[in-house]
């Protein structure tokens, strides 16, 4: 055994050269790492949202930006007319909320703006979609209400890293109607 060197000391500078290699492919900078939350309201909702996002208020819409990477992180969260979203797309109301949720990223495909790559059910009939959006990353949730209204929320950054935000706008959001 005293011939064996240990492989441990030689995967850190690998896995540190693996890390750079991924963070050179990415594009944009890295979201911030979320230390502390905050919370935003309108007369329709509430929602948690990470600190350090700007917070622009409207009567029935929240809208974000992060300093970190101006222009090309958002977050927005507004009701929405599922039956509109769907008719747009080409198809016909009423409609499952899954299929509202493809037909928003069917519209922003046609736009040449969006390529979808997942879709999950979530409980109570949510729906979270992911995918890539311009030169970055889009996730979509959806909360369906009664008849054709919803809750959107959307989030945007420049890479995967930004995700964990998505997280906090996605887990903390409240219905008040």
């Amino acid at each position: 055994m005293s011939g064996a060197r240990p492989t441990l000391p030689r995967m850190r500078p690998l896995f540190a050269a693996l890390m750079l290699a991924l963070a050179a492919c990415s594009t944009g900078p890295a979201a911030p790492i979320v230390e502390d939350v905050d919370v935003a309201c309108t007369d329709e909702f509430c929602i948690v949202f990470p600190v350090g996002w700007e917070t622009e208020a409207g009567d029935t819409y929240l809208a974000f930006s992060h300093p970190v990477a101006p222009g090309r992180s958002a977050a927005t969260i507004s009701s929405i007319n599922l039956q509109a979203v769907v008719e747009n797309a080409g198809g016909s109301w009423p409609a499952t909320t899954e299929n509202v949720v493809r037909a928003l990223w069917q519209l922003l495909e046609d736009a040449d703006v969006a390529t979808l790559e997942r879709v999950e059910r979530l409980t109570g009939g949510v729906f979270r979609s992911e995918g890539s959006y311009e030169d970055g990353r889009l996730w979509h949730l959806l909360i369906p209400g009664p008849g054709n209204r919803g809750l959107a929320v959307e989030v945007r950054g420049p890479n995967t890293s930004w995700e964990s935000h998505a997280d906090v706008f996605f887990n903390n959001v409240e219905p008040l109607q």
